[in-house]
């Protein structure tokens, strides 16, 4: 019965590769202690990575914490093709496309193996902004995607985590031989403005220091407070 699963599952791999049809894995990603449901779409030449939109503003003396989405939420667009990289925020005042450099990741293949859901993984790793990356690649699946920012390996990303464990995604199931998502032109056509990478760190610094400037503003004479943001994954010089 396993044989037969196994042969039925490859087919499907390799009629995919041969038609050049869409693909859906379903993932748990659990970042900064966060938990939430994540999905990639992707084909030979385009990916999209959905993972929520939340957002969090924690402090030691006081908490506040909002979460902000639409009907789509936040979303990793890749163009493997023309090098296309861009990541869609969903805020209560606006849609950002927000352009970044398509990353050129150098990759090291290890000879460990793993096995996760009759799926033979074999184990890379990677350093990107500022943190070391452990992926488990199916080879066996056409494309060289992967969840958020992470690709570029002789096949499929199933499961990534950072080495000091901020990021743990593990995969839950996989789906075949499907229709190009609507979401992909709306996530094209419904935003507010574009911007690169660098103009979005700038702006977002600036906010957190107009927030804690306003909380400091607001301490009586001779107080102090100490505020504090969450970590971010990517870690900008």
């Amino acid at each position: 019965m396993k044989i037969f699963y196994l042969l039925i599952f490859f087919s499907f791999s390799t009629l995919y590769s041969q038609r050049n049809e869409w693909v859906k894995i379903e993932y748990t990603q659990i970042l900064g202690g966060q938990i939430t449901n994540s999905t990639l779409f992707y084909n030979q030449s385009e990916s999209v990575y959905l993972f929520g939109n939340q957002t969090k503003i924690d402090t030691t003396s006081a908490e506040m914490s909002y979460v902000l989405s639409d009907d789509i939420g936040s979303v990793i667009y890749k163009n493997l093709n023309n090098k296309i990289l861009f990541t869609r925020i969903a805020s209560k005042d606006e849609v950002v496309l927000v352009n970044d450099e398509y990353p050129v990741l150098n990759w090291t293949i290890t000879s460990e193996t793993k096995n996760t859901s009759n799926l033979l993984l074999t184990k890379a790793i990677t350093t990107f902004r500022g943190r070391v990356y452990i992926a488990w690649f199916f080879g066996k699946f056409a494309g060289n995607n992967g969840p958020l920012k992470m690709g570029g390996l002789p096949g499929t990303i199933v499961e990534l985590k950072t080495e000091d464990g901020f990021l743990n995604i593990l995969f839950n199931k996989i789906s075949f031989n499907l229709t190009k998502p609507d979401l992909i032109d709306l996530i094209s056509t419904k935003y507010d403005r574009k911007i690169s990478q660098n103009q979005w760190n700038y702006e977002l610094q600036k906010k957190l220091n107009a927030f804690k400037n306003h909380v400091a503003s607001k301490q009586k004479r001779n107080s102090s407070i100490k505020i504090t943001f969450d970590e971010s994954l990517e870690k900008f010089k």
